[in-house]
């Protein structure tokens, strides 16, 4: 018998620490990344719009699910999302490996996928307490969480950047 199982694509553990998922997560968008790179030269190649898409495709697949695991991200499942997040970024600007995650990030304007998982928790939370109350939440109303949420990640994510080196290269 096996300590973790498969459920609706999420792998859950007996912990519910996540840890087989983003083990599994991680190399598969990497994976997808990798397959897109191949379609993605760095001269020429498709446009900019097009590679969002793509960078788009990724972070679907990595922040599936986000609302029943991202309360729960660890270092190491962080770890995990960022190599894949790195990945993707750097084929949307068409850089080169040695650049920084925080710098293709940056350059892709892809926040951190962590934060986009908070925020889809977030939507999926006000969704589901409306339901909870018997209301059915209007498409508006659904809207306005996203907007904020979004707004919230966007000032988090700049944050991050007040007192970064990185920032003043």
């Amino acid at each position: 018998m096996s300590p973790q199982m498969k459920y609706l694509g999420l792998i859950l553990d007996g912990g519910w620490t996540f840890g087989p998922h983003f083990a599994m997560v991680g190399p598969k968008v990497v994976k997808a990344a990798s397959a897109l790179g191949r379609l993605l030269p760095n001269l020429g190649g498709a446009s900019a719009a097009c590679r969002q898409l793509y960078s788009g495709v990724c972070r679907s697949m990595a922040t599936y699910g986000a609302p029943v695991w991202a309360d729960r991200l660890t270092a190491k499942n962080k770890a995990a999302l960022l190599a894949a997040q790195r990945t993707i970024a750097v084929r949307v600007i068409r850089g080169y490996r040695t650049i920084s995650w925080a710098a293709a990030t940056a350059l892709a304007g892809d926040p951190p996928w962590e934060l986009v998982a908070e925020v889809l928790a977030e939507t999926y939370s006000y969704v589901s307490g409306r339901r909870a109350l018997g209301e059915n939440p209007t498409l508006d109303g659904i809207l306005r969480v996203r907007r904020m949420g979004q707004e919230a990640l966007m000032r988090r994510w700049g944050r991050t950047w007040r007192g970064s080196r990185t920032a003043h290269a």
